[in-house]
């Protein structure tokens, strides 16, 4: 893959700032179930600005792939893991309005999409290797991105917002949730990652590790509602997430 050396810092900006906005904006409202619902407003708005901006640079419009492959692949995974329990287990929507494909609320998969967009900018910035190798590296950091986030936000909305309850499951549980869920999670997101890397070769992205910042705040989120009992393995489980790609890149430098 051919990652340009200069990108237009303006364009750049303009993608990466409206992230942040909506994270902090997130973060700064009270932390109540009542305000739940505006928060997730504002942090889409935040996202549907930074596309706009992705999409006025034809550099980087392959990015915009990615929240469309994110929506369509991750509802089919949806409606397969409501109507069958693979590759998550088996779990029901519960509180979650709006409508719905197959039992499965539009929201979420809207949110497979958004969140692969944030993902995979992170990677792309911090995993630079040219080749086959780096784009196996980004795919695989991204998924693991995705999934750290699920550890944090799945027990969120299993107790405290009732968006879904399960049903069944394997594997050991975390905070009521299944191992299979983020066995799920990671298979999942990989196909998005994957599906992206193999449509977009020889493509750019804006320079965005200023993004691990919000991404660990909204992972930090998701956790303060539930305790310190999860806030303290998830905040171990992100140190190690963001130092190994520096470690990653020494060893290979070695190499």
């Amino acid at each position: 893959m051919s990652w340009s050396t200069e990108s237009n810092s303006a364009i750049d900006v303009a993608i990466i700032a409206p992230l942040i906005a909506g994270h902090a904006l997130v973060l700064l409202l009270p932390h109540s179930l009542e305000s739940f619902n505006f928060s997730l407003g504002i942090y889409v708005l935040g996202y549907v600005v930074s596309l706009a901006a992705t999409s006025m640079n034809k550099e980087f419009r392959h990015l915009l792939m990615i929240p469309v492959t994110g929506f369509a692949i991750g509802l089919m995974a949806e409606i397969v893991g409501v109507n069958t329990g693979i590759p998550f287990g088996r779990y029901e929507y519960v509180s979650l309005g709006g409508p719905r494909v197959l039992g499965v609320p539009l929201d979420v998969p809207m949110m497979w999409g958004l969140y692969a967009y944030l993902m995979y900018l992170i990677a792309s910035s911090t995993v630079t290797r040219r080749g086959s190798v780096g784009a196996i590296l980004r795919i695989v950091y991204a998924s693991l991105l995705m999934v750290v986030l699920d550890l944090a936000m799945d027990p969120f909305m299993v107790s405290e917002v009732h968006a879904w309850i399960w049903l069944d499951g394997w594997g050991p549980r975390w905070f009521g949730v299944p191992a299979s869920n983020f066995i799920g999670w990671f298979i999942v997101s990989f196909a998005i990652f994957l599906n992206h890397e193999l449509a977009a070769s020889n493509s750019s992205t804006p320079k965005a590790t200023s993004l691990i910042a919000p991404y660990t705040c909204l992972v930090m989120f998701f956790t303060s509602f539930i305790g310190s009992e999860l806030a303290a393995p998830v905040a171990a489980l992100l140190v190690i997430l963001i130092a190994g790609p520096q470690m990653i890149n020494y060893v290979l430098r070695r190499v």
